[in-house]
């Protein structure tokens, strides 16, 4: 009977802090992401943003994105914000002036439509790369600007 009374104590004591051990993971804290963009040639059409954590789909590939944004375009700066982990990421915006979804270009591939991504590389005869765009977003979050080129 002393065995059974020291089971009971014992799991009566000490089951609800191990079932406290097994509680579901807190939700990763969260930091704000500001982007301004600047230097729109008109107020026509839309701009598309995305932020991302790998160069999988950098810069245009929504599914990939770990934010994606389109808005109308309404004034000569615009200002994305939103909300994830800290972290290392790179962000895009496309001026889609048709309202396509896609960035229009050229019969021998020169854009027709401004874009940018952050640290503002300018690349003349390519893409911009992934690497060239990334930031680190701290836990007290970060404003930063894209400032589009259109060719």
């Amino acid at each position: 009977m002393r065995f059974c009374s020291f089971v009971f104590l014992f799991v009566f004591l000490f089951v609800p802090s191990w079932q406290n051990s097994f509680a579901e993971p807190t939700t990763q804290p969260r930091a704000k992401l500001t982007i301004k963009v600047i230097d729109l040639r008109n107020h026509k059409g839309q701009l598309i943003f995305g932020v991302f954590d790998s160069e999988k789909g950098f810069p245009s590939s929504e599914k990939n994105a770990k934010n994606w944004q389109v808005r109308d375009v309404d004034a000569d700066t615009m200002e994305f914000t939103c909300e994830l982990p800290p972290g290392r990421y790179g962000a895009s915006v496309l001026h889609d002036e048709n309202k396509n979804g896609e960035m229009d270009k050229h019969a021998i591939g020169i854009p027709k439509e401004g874009y940018g991504v952050t640290n503002n590389p300018k690349p003349k005869t390519r893409q911009a790369k992934f690497s060239e765009s990334t930031f680190d977003l701290p836990p007290e979050g970060t404003t930063l600007t894209i400032s589009l080129q259109y060719f």
